[in-house]
């Protein structure tokens, strides 16, 4: 019978150690980790020179990542938060560490999570040698207690590393859509757009997007946007994506209260129940008969387990006619409902006067005022402005009156027509209002740089596939 010597025993014992304990021995170090992200982050600056939509004028910085290396065209793509970027006609400028700001251009903003796209050239000076795409890795594996990393800038600090665990793979913060993972590693203001790493191989597995207090960060995890990064890549997406509208607005309730006062009884996997709280007059919902106070029960026999999973679905359904289904009261209706994109009007121009930008009533804003489109929308008004002494405001406005003459807004032309003679002090009069009007203001003004114009959206803004 053979017999084991101590030492060849002692040697067995070590090599099944080191088998055993491989994953950890060689797992990168914090040090190698964050050296990496160097070579993949980057610091971004966003003035919005134009506020459309939801944006406002200012300059606000984030952080970013490199997710794609063009060399033949010669450029590369990084992303960042939605938020940073905004809804605006906006100039960005990027910067590596110790490295000058490089011009950049924003490519694609997400009408439904917090995030959006900028590319820049690759043979701006600045750029360094090493320059390299992030490594994205697998968000759905990830678990309770695994050690997380954030890299970005905040606060103004530049390409700052911290480390903290996942405090949750299924909690979302209170504003936001799509799968968060919550940890405890410092997001600030400033990290916004940046990677959150696995520290135990380097990969990127989210996007950090916001902190709800000490100890409570939110990054979107990487896995749902890795299909929209590479339908962006491959041409197949405009600007401002695509995501389909019926023309109503919902809000989650409990299934609970949809039971009690709704009489309608979900799925037991439903998180919340969608109940129509709004419906804008003059679309398809409204000419089918949906109504106010219907629950959505399915999409395409498909039950949204709440709001985050509406938005999500409704991505898929832009400019599609869907099987809607809805419980009225416990009775089931169903609807074949075209799901307009909701993202694919964009405004092309825009008119300035006496400091306001004017815009013409897109579905997006539609869907915030559940409001039709023949109003206008006043989406800027600029300090120290005439419009501004006179309290004009952000709103959508539904008449205008100008040389004693009423005129009701049917169109962004007809608006146009109204205002497009007014001279300087001479008074216009706006009706602000959605249903009923809510408010008359006086605007004067008496600077001929604030004479009425009409102006074009830059091409990007406005690019489809």
């Amino acid at each position: 019978m053979f017999k084991m010597s101590s030492s060849s025993r002692g040697s067995q014992v070590l090599i099944a150690l080191i088998l055993f304990v491989s994953p950890t021995l060689f797992a990168a170090s914090s040090a190698e980790v964050f050296s990496e992200a160097e070579s993949y982050s980057i610091r971004v600056y966003v003035t919005t020179v134009i506020a459309l939509e939801s944006s406002q004028r200012g300059s606000s910085q984030g952080s970013g990542f490199i997710v794609s290396i063009d060399r033949d065209a010669g450029y590369a793509y990084a992303v960042t938060c939605e938020h940073v970027i905004g809804e605006g006609i906006c100039n960005v400028q990027i910067s590596f560490k110790d490295g000058e700001r490089i011009e950049a251009e924003p490519v694609y903003v997400d009408p439904v999570f917090d995030f959006g796209m900028i590319r820049f050239k690759l043979d701006e000076p600045g750029i360094p040698s090493n320059v390299k795409a992030a490594r994205l890795g697998d968000s759905d594996k990830l678990k309770i207690g695994d050690r997380v990393g954030t890299f970005g800038n905040p606060g103004g600090i530049e390409f700052s590393g911290t480390e903290g665990i996942v405090s949750s793979t299924t909690n979302t913060p209170t504003s936001g859509t799509g799968k968060f993972i919550q940890t405890d590693a410092p997001i600030n203001p400033g990290n916004s757009g940046g990677p959150l790493i696995l520290m135990r191989d380097g990969s990127v597995v989210a996007i950090n997007a916001a902190t709800s207090g000490q100890g409570i960060g939110w990054s979107l995890s990487i896995n749902q946007l890795k299909p929209v990064i590479k339908d962006f890549l491959a041409g197949k997406l405009p600007y401002g994506g695509r995501v389909g509208w019926f023309g109503f607005d919902v809000e989650e309730i409990t299934t609970a209260r949809a039971q009690e006062s709704f009489k309608t009884n979900l799925g037991s996997d439903v998180r919340k129940a969608l109940l129509i709280r709004a419906v804008a007059p003059s679309n398809a919902s409204d000419t089918a008969g949906v109504m106010p106070g219907d629950i959505v029960f399915s999409i395409n026999g498909k039950t949204p387990v709440d709001e985050a999973d509406y938005a999500i679905m409704m991505k898929d359904f832009a400019d599609k006619v869907c099987s809607l289904r809805v419980s009225r009261f416990g009775s089931m209706l169903d609807f074949n409902i075209l799901a307009v994109d909701r993202a694919a009007d964009r405004p092309k121009e825009y008119i300035t006067i006496a400091g306001m930008t004017i815009q013409p009533m897109s579905r997006f804003l539609q869907y915030w005022y559940d409001m039709d489109s023949s109003a206008v929308y006043i989406s800027d008004v600029e300090e120290q402005s005439a419009a501004a002494s006179w309290e004009a405001y952000n709103g959508p406005i539904r008449a205008v009156a100008v040389r004693g003459s009423y005129s009701g807004i049917q169109s962004f032309d007809g608006f146009w027509n109204a205002v497009k003679d007014l001279s300087p002090g001479e008074p216009m009069e706006l009706f602000y209002g959605l249903d009923r009007i809510r408010s008359i203001v006086k605007v004067v003004y008496y600077d001929s740089s604030e004479a009425p114009m009409r102006k074009q959206v830059p091409e990007y803004y406005t690019k489809k596939p």
